[in-house]
């Protein structure tokens, strides 16, 4: 056996383990919509909405959309093999995003730890938008 089959084995290998991930992902996701569904079905009697039910609401679609960005996240790495790091960055941005919402809807938490949510929302945003400024830049030249 030479070197290029044990790289085709451990691809496969790997390519069938990001499978599996990707079918747990996508449990997982239908569980987060489900979720998101019975927060946004618990608004309708108007009069008792409130800000903090409507950030769970979107705290629960948060999640949903992390679960579709992931098994994205999964599937352009199985097709390209490579890292894609603005999907990465899209990922870690809406997950922090999303803790953003809940630390607003809990007013017990510290203020340097929303400083730090904001900052790195902002340094993450920076950062996606430089990558995605290199890929322009890369592919006219």
């Amino acid at each position: 056996m030479d070197v290029k089959d044990v790289v085709r084995i451990f691809r496969f290998i790997s390519i069938a383990l990001y499978l599996v991930i990707i079918v747990i992902t996508v449990i997982l996701g239908a569980v987060a919509l489900y979720l998101a569904i019975r927060d946004i079905a618990s608004l309708m009697p108007f009069s008792s909405i409130s800000d903090l039910k409507i950030l769970s609401a979107l705290s629960a679609v948060f999640l949903v959309v992390i679960a579709l960005e992931f098994v994205d996240m999964f599937l352009e790495y199985i097709r390209s093999g490579t890292v894609v790091v603005d999907l990465v960055l899209a990922v870690v941005l809406t997950a922090i995003s999303r803790e953003l919402l809940l630390y607003i809807a809990s007013p017990s938490g510290s203020l340097d730890y929303g400083i730090l949510l904001v900052m790195s929302i902002l340094i993450l945003a920076l950062a996606y938008w430089l990558v995605n400024r290199a890929k322009a830049i890369s592919h006219t030249s």
